[in-house]
């Protein structure tokens, strides 16, 4: 846990510190580069698992603000910064790829330490579906994995 707070608090600080509350298309003279950013605000509800001992779940809930970045050749980056039951706050960043409109990305959460796959569905451009599944490579913290559900409404 002490190890990945310093974390925490940079992708935080980071996250706060760009100014993202509608999509925007960046390109210069090579089309390539094209860029499409897209703010959007999240919340999901799920369960954790919190014992090796006994895998009785314990609920949870977040709401989370981020930005989504995607390339011409659908690569995707995107953080997300937030509130959440039972830790407090929470951030995620990741990296993904977009096949038509599902966007399917491996993410770090930094606290409690979890690495994760989540993907998109029912997906329009004001909204979407997310699903993800999430698990402590370290063993420690207080969390060995989660199962989530969410709801994404994009900034337009």
């Amino acid at each position: 846990m002490k190890k990945s707070l310093p974390i925490f608090i940079f992708v935080l600080f980071f996250a706060l510190s760009i100014k993202a509350q509608e999509s925007t298309t960046f390109s210069d003279t090579n089309p390539s580069t094209e860029i499409t950013k897209t703010s959007f605000f999240e919340w999901n509800f799920g369960v954790a698992f919190v014992s090796y001992d006994s895998l009785i779940p314990f609920p949870g809930a977040s709401a989370l603000w981020g930005t989504t970045f995607i390339n011409k050749e659908n690569l995707i980056f995107e953080y997300e910064v937030g509130f959440a039951f039972p830790t407090i706050v929470t951030g995620k960043i990741g990296v993904g790829k977009r096949f038509n409109t599902t966007n399917v990305i491996v993410d770090l959460r930094p606290w409690p330490t979890t690495v994760y796959l989540q993907t998109s569905f029912s997906t329009t451009k004001e909204k979407s579906w997310i699903a993800s599944i999430e698990g402590n490579p370290l063993g420690e913290d207080i969390t060995i994995g989660n199962i989530n559900v969410g709801n994404r409404w994009n900034f337009l």
